[in-house]
């Protein structure tokens, strides 16, 4: 008791009025309870440390809820049996004369003082206590608002740690990590998780974990409308259960077999982003905990800071998507195919690699916008692109140079080695469309030139394959009107 900062007050209030017990009551909102935090005693009685729930308190719940002093001046002798009224004498007490409760702030505590010495209290022994009294709850206020200061300090160290990490846009990952590992030795809990579910999807996957996670967590789909995990997900509500259950089956994470301690205290909070993903940031530790308001305000701003961060990466991304790739194939667009051309002919330079440029051409296309609608147009030039690739090797990229043109790139392939595979696309492509349009038949024409052998430069190979393309055009058509 000896470092409560309230002992050495209760001590000297209890010396100059020879009280025989002097205690200092203070609520927790939370538990309701009266914890004694300062006493001094001559009682065998009274425990070291007393915890009573309010509404069991006796008097001490009387002057707590009114704020009113209550002054017991002559109590009987022989009160062999006080537990109704003061229930903290554990085993009963006897020859009390006079008690004296005085509330502590508004419902803050209250201070407690009993004599065997007197009838009660004279008018200067109360105001004494009363003068106490106040002065405790100076103390108590300025307890409190270094304790609100400290937290808060904690806080801002977890921001300035949390802005040190290096956050860049291809180490979002490492980035995400740190976080984890941050905010988790912020709230002493052994493990973090951050799970994602991108938009329209039935799945989540954790992209950044605490080490002790299973691997297995980490490197699989898991169901996003299962677990703790899903319910955060599903309701968009942060859940806090201050103490899991392990007989209950619904208290697991992601999966019944996560392999992870369902005890403790668990925490999520998940958060909507812009472009329709949704962050879950969750904690769990083994034993329970309770967070104060500081401390989850600290962990709420970090995940809104985070958010962001993902956010502009996410904006990034879909830049990118609509600067490089035709949004109706997914294919690099002229502009970005250019750009792996110009790229793949310096390092075929730098490493004497032979490289092939393509050009594939469908006809007669224009003829199919009479016959179907653009939004059907549209869906079969997405399935034919989608087809030629499937029977490319990874290395080689395509491009939509036009509505109905393909430019190809075949890395460390000559002219001729490349033309197996161009040929082996084209027919693909044909067989595919078939006959989509009664009466029409759609035929591929290709142009290929091969570096270093015709050209070093893109001005020198673009030019020559165009005009190949257009003279299997024009050969293909002259054919067909003979």
């Amino acid at each position: 008791m000896e470092s409560s900062p309230f002992q050495s007050l209760v001590s000297l209030l209890s010396n100059i009025l020879e009280a025989y017990t002097t205690a200092f009551f203070v609520l927790e909102p939370k538990s309701r309870q009266l914890q004694m935090t300062a006493s001094q005693t001559l009682s065998k009685y009274l425990p070291e440390k007393v915890a009573l729930p309010l509404e069991q308190s006796g008097i001490l719940s009387q002057v707590q809820k009114v704020g009113q002093v209550v002054h017991l001046d002559k109590l009987q002798e022989g009160t062999l049996n006080l537990s109704a009224t003061i229930p903290f004498y554990r085993d009963g007490e006897s020859h009390i004369k006079g008690v004296l409760v005085v509330p502590v702030g508004d419902g803050a505590g209250v201070l407690y003082v009993d004599t065997k010495f007197s009838w009660g209290f004279n008018d200067k022994q109360q105001k004494l206590i009363r003068e106490v009294a106040n002065v405790l709850h100076y103390l108590l206020e300025r307890e409190l608002s270094v304790s609100r200061q400290e937290s808060y300090g904690r806080v801002f160290d977890l921001w300035q740690k949390l802005d040190a990490l290096p956050f860049k846009d291809d180490a979002v990952e490492e980035y995400c990590g740190g976080f984890i590992n941050a905010c988790s030795g912020f709230l002493g809990s052994e493990y973090g998780f951050l799970s994602l579910r991108q938009p329209g999807r039935a799945d989540q996957h954790v992209i950044a974990a605490t080490s002790n996670v299973p691997r297995s967590l980490v490197s699989q789909s898991l169901p996003a409308n299962q677990g703790l995990m899903g319910y955060a997900l599903e309701n968009r509500k942060s859940l806090l259960i201050g103490r899991l259950n392990p007989g209950t089956s619904d208290h697991y994470l992601f999966l019944p077999s996560e392999g992870l301690p369902h005890q403790g205290t668990f925490w999520a909070l998940p958060s909507d982003m812009a472009l329709g993903h949704t962050l879950v940031l969750a904690f769990l530790s083994r034993q329970p905990r309770e967070w104060s308001p500081e401390e989850q305000f600290g962990i709420t701003h970090a995940l809104e800071q985070l958010r962001m961060k993902l956010e502009r990466c996410c904006y990034q991304e879909e830049c990118q998507q609509l600067r490089h790739f035709d949004v109706s194939t997914g294919l690099l667009n002229a502009m970005a195919f250019e750009s792996q051309v110009d790229a793949t002919l310096t390092n075929s330079m730098h490493n004497s690699l032979p490289c092939t440029v393509a050009l594939l051409q469908f006809e007669p296309w224009q003829i199919l916008s009479t016959k179907v609608s653009p939004r059907q147009l549209r869906r079969w030039q997405n399935e034919l692109a989608a087809n030629i690739r499937e029977g490319l090797p990874r290395e080689v990229t395509v491009g939509l140079m036009g509505e109905n043109r393909f430019g190809l790139l075949f890395p460390g392939l000559t002219v001729q080695e490349a033309r197996t595979y161009l040929t082996a696309a084209a027919d693909s492509g044909r067989k595919f469309m078939g006959s989509r349009v009664k009466g029409v038949r759609l035929q591929a024409q290709a142009g290929a030139v091969g570096f270093p052998q015709e050209g070093t430069r893109s001005e020198e190979l673009w030019p020559l394959v165009s005009a190949r393309l257009y003279a299997a055009l024009r050969t293909k058509s002259e054919k067909t009107s003979v």
